[in-house]
């Protein structure tokens, strides 16, 4: 049964070709490639903490196939005025926000494919890492591994230690901005809808009160532009994060 199991793995995976196939040599060779401080993968599948079966079960559950692989809080610490506002905002925007929780609109945001308006993306994408493979933006899980990424550092799902942590937040408060930065430059960072990233702390705090502009802003169905709220918050939510990725910020 051992013997069986080994063939169906290496059928199943390299196919009903032998290891000693010319072809496969090469590729191994390729594969085994050393790292500048000459360790090869097999050196680093060796050496994981937990052996060989813990690299394996630990790459398979970084890889992001849904929203519920992702290793994530959203949380929403409005409060007072705010409060009030981003409800009475959400009802005006229409079915795609009225009666929904912050959560459920960024998941649905994580969920949803394409550029929202191509013509405005299509317009700012030379400017965003190039290292970003932007051909993968109608990918299902795009706007996912884009989040790992702009908040973590890596595009994958980082299972130990803390979840990502997405807050919305109000003009004050304290973890958005340094408490030195001055309020002019705060508060245009606010109106410029700047979002704070934090990788040290796998963090991201949303300006609510920028996204209430959004919600509440006129759009007509005409506008190519942005034709409704939606693509509205969805673009800048994305932009946001795709401009965080490799760059640095004073927030």
């Amino acid at each position: 049964h051992r013997v069986l199991a080994y063939e169906m793995l290496h059928n199943a995976i390299i196919g009903p070709i032998g290891v000693t196939n010319a072809y496969f040599q090469l590729f191994l060779e390729g594969f085994r490639l050393p790292c500048s401080s000459t360790l090869d993968i097999c050196d680093l599948v060796r050496n994981f903490h937990g052996g060989a079966e813990e690299f394996i079960q630990t790459a398979e559950i970084s890889v992001i196939r849904s929203f519920d692989d992702l290793n994530i809080r959203i949380l929403d610490a409005v409060n007072g005025p705010f409060r009030d506002d981003f409800t009475s905002a959400c009802a005006e925007a229409g079915p795609d926000f009225a009666d929904k929780s912050f959560e459920t609109i960024f998941q649905e945001f994580l969920e949803a494919t394409g550029a929202p308006c191509p013509s405005v993306f299509d317009e700012i994408k030379d400017r965003f890492n190039p290292e970003i493979n932007l051909e993968r933006i109608d990918s299902s899980t795009f706007r996912m591994e884009i989040l790992c990424w702009s908040v973590s550092g890596a595009s994958r799902v980082i299972a130990e230690g803390e979840p990502l942590r997405i807050v919305l937040v109000t003009d004050e408060d304290s973890t958005y901005m340094s408490s030195s930065t001055p309020r002019a430059r705060r508060a245009e960072y606010l109106a410029a809808g700047i979002c704070s990233f934090k990788t040290c702390s796998r963090s991201l705090r949303i300006p609510v009160s920028y996204l209430i502009k959004l919600l509440r802003d006129a759009y007509s169905d005409m506008d190519s532009s942005f034709p409704n709220a939606r693509s509205a918050v969805h673009h800048w939510l994305l932009v946001q994060m795709l401009e965080a990725i490799g760059s640095y910020t004073v927030l």
